[in-house]
């Protein structure tokens, strides 16, 4: 029996009329909550020196390496808000129209550095000081199209995803291209799909174009003129290339300040895609004061988040200058960096926090002999 005009009038108990209404309704929420979102954009005031100190907050050392990104970042999202801002005026306050049709450079990130020395971190830190969407991507996984694995057009979906299916505020957010050494051609090889086939596929999407990005049946336009990409890997190839060059040239001097495109070009980089990072920063290794430090200063200390943990049952943690500093030295043989401490710690307090709880209360203090006994 063919449906009546009262049950085509109304779909699961709503009219179209109110239907119409709660689609009006949907749309306008979504345009205000845009608006906010990028508000802050707008608004962007933070001088290099006023982000570099927040990131002092959280990431240990590397003084060099949180000035270059600092500033770099500040007058990216300076330089974004203030076009966004002139644009959308000119537009009637339509952001979309606004995103097409402003022009404004940009200045991707390239960060060498050994792991653990916080390259990830600081990336992750400094876009939540900025209000951002971030996400982190392991290149190890992708592959050229046609191979098994994943797709650079992925990361765009990683992108939308982290920006809440946002398309206008995923424009604006900070890619994390992780691992980037790893994705270099093998020398002689015409076709290396773990190497030259990524590199290629990177590079539109780098550069800044419209990219069309499939969720599930729908497809749409998101494009990457406004994101920034930050690299970051381990590249330990790297300062011996730049030294044998540096010799035959007769340079002297830290080999970072002479590193040039040519350098990864002879790692195995596309040149084209090493031209799409102009900003390059060294990261160092962190040193066991470094370490230290990181349990005693930052806010995001793997330390204290023990110590938060165990004063929500009555006991509290202290460790002694001593002990602190032979965590820091443990941790800095492990090889791993920052990430090196949450392990050690771990090791050191688990019986601490197995027996403790529903037993003591009150201090309870760790020298460097029960972090020795504990490590042997």
């Amino acid at each position: 029996m063919p449906p009546s005009k009262t049950s085509e009038a109304m779909d699961n108990g709503i009219s179209h009329q109110n239907r119409q209404r709660i689609h009006e309704k949907m749309v306008e929420f979504r345009e205000r909550q845009t608006l906010e979102t990028v508000e802050h954009i707008l608004e962007f005031n933070k001088t290099p020196i006023q982000l570099k100190a927040e990131l002092d907050r959280y990431v240990i050392g590397q003084e060099r390496g949180k000035k270059v990104i600092a500033t770099a970042i500040a007058f990216h999202y300076r330089r974004l808000g203030q076009a966004l801002k002139d644009t959308m005026g000119a537009n009637e306050g339509d952001i979309d129209v606004a995103l097409r049709k402003m022009r404004t450079p940009k200045a991707n990130i390239l960060i060498f550095g050994p792991t653990g020395s916080g390259k990830t971190y600081t990336c992750e830190t400094v876009s939540g000081l900025v209000g951002v969407p971030f996400v982190v991507e392991d290149l190890t996984k992708f592959s050229e199209v046609g191979y098994v694995g994943q797709n650079a057009s992925d990361i765009l979906v990683d992108l939308f995803i982290s920006a809440g299916g946002n398309s206008h505020v995923a424009q604006t957010g900070i890619v994390y291209l992780d691992e980037m050494d790893k994705i270099a051609a093998e020398p002689g090889v015409y076709r290396d799909v773990s190497g030259r086939g990524v590199q290629k596929g990177l590079l539109k999407m780098v550069e800044g174009v419209e990219n069309i990005v499939e969720i599930g049946k729908d497809r749409m336009a998101l494009s990457t003129k406004h994101v920034l990409f930050i690299a970051g890997g381990v590249y330990d190839k790297v300062q011996g290339i730049v030294q044998k060059r540096m010799e035959e040239q007769g340079h002297q001097g830290e080999w970072r300040d002479y590193l040039l495109t040519e350098d990864l070009v002879a790692f195995g980089m596309e040149r084209q895609l090493m031209g799409r990072f102009p900003v390059r920063v060294v990261y160092d290794h962190l040193t066991t004061r470094d370490l230290k430090e990181i349990m005693t200063r930052s806010e995001d200390s793997p330390l204290r988040a023990y110590a938060n943990d165990l004063k929500a049952w009555g006991i509290d943690l202290t460790f002694t200058d001593e002990a602190l500093t032979e965590v820091a030295r443990r941790a800095g043989q492990e090889g791993i960096g920052a990430r090196g401490l949450t392990s050690i710690l771990h090791r050191v307090l688990l019986e601490t926090m197995y027996q403790l709880p529903g037993t003591h209360t009150g201090a309870f203090e760790v020298n460097a002999s029960y972090v020795k006994a504990k490590l042997t």
